[in-house]
């Protein structure tokens, strides 16, 4: 359990180059899973991202950005796969859970993917339902979309 002993959780910029890193991995994971049909979302500059770090090394990231009042949306939630089995991701949407009620959000929606096993179990097991798509994401036939009430 030493490898979670050091385990830092800290605000990010979109901007971050560790941020940067870590949600092009992901965008390429992605494209080796779907193909390049996937709909390419940039980021928003109104997400706030927490960067997972072990031993001071970014390992993963997840992202929340406002919707509208009281709804977020989870955005790049990534943990690199060399440090993937250690509970990072669950401690990465506490997180993310957390920061959302700090800011009033009592609602927060994501989209997964059809193939995305692992992402899909982390998040029926955290209480996310699922929900009908939004955009972009109505007409993506490997798109799930969940969501949660925080309250």
């Amino acid at each position: 359990m030493a490898l979670i002993d050091a385990v830092e959780l800290r605000p990010a910029a979109t901007t971050d180059p560790d941020i940067l890193a870590l949600t092009t991995a992901q965008q390429a994971e992605l494209a080796g899973v779907y193909g390049d049909d996937q709909p390419l979302v940039g980021l928003h500059p109104d997400i706030r991202f927490i960067l997972l770090l072990v031993d001071g090394t970014p390992v993963g990231c997840v992202g929340l950005q406002p919707v509208e009042p009281g709804l977020g949306e989870i955005k790049r939630m990534y943990v690199e796969p060399a440090s993937r089995g250690w509970g990072l991701s669950r401690l990465l949407l506490a997180e993310v859970e957390s920061e959302a009620r700090r800011l009033g959000i009592t609602r927060l929606r994501l989209e997964t993917g059809t193939a995305q096993q692992e992402a899909l179990t982390l998040y029926t097991h955290h209480g996310y339902t699922p929900t009908a798509p939004y955009p972009p994401f109505e007409n993506e036939p490997a798109s799930l979309c969940f969501a949660k009430d925080l309250s």
